[in-house]
């Protein structure tokens, strides 16, 4: 299928599950951006690099390093690590108002993102929800 008709598809099938058109679109522009943090975070020596203190400190929740619980000290993590939490808890806060799960599976070779909807209705191999383009 076309790009094109991918985020139509897209779209229609969460319309019809009571999702606004602007919030679909929103989601579909996270999703973007999780699929290429997850394609630099695979292939990027660089993104290893570019490293940020855990934002755990400012937060609860918001922990995305290895918690030394002995010292009580948050590790710096690639900020790669971080724009993606931002993006999924950015995700999972314009599904939540229509009953819609966000399922992040992280593996860049297909989706990224996949919504588990109230009806149940999957449009991916695996059965596990809509797939966001």
């Amino acid at each position: 299928m076309s790009r094109q008709r991918d985020r139509e598809e897209f779209v229609s099938i969460m319309v019809a599950e009571g999702m606004p058109l602007d919030v679909c679109r929103a989601v579909m522009r996270l999703g973007a951006r999780l699929q290429r943090e997850a394609e630099l975070q695979c292939s990027d020596e660089a993104t290893d690099r570019d490293r940020v203190v855990c934002p755990g400190k400012k937060r609860d929740g918001d922990c995305v390093c290895d918690y030394d619980q002995a010292t009580g000290q948050h590790r710096d993590v690639a900020r790669s690590e971080v724009r993606e939490l931002r993006a999924r808890q950015r995700v999972e806060a314009l599904c939540a108002p229509y009953g819609i799960k966000p399922d992040f599976q992280g593996d860049p070779r297909g989706a990224v993102v996949k919504l588990k909807v109230p009806s149940g209705r999957t449009n991916d191999w695996g059965r596990v929800g809509v797939c966001v383009p």
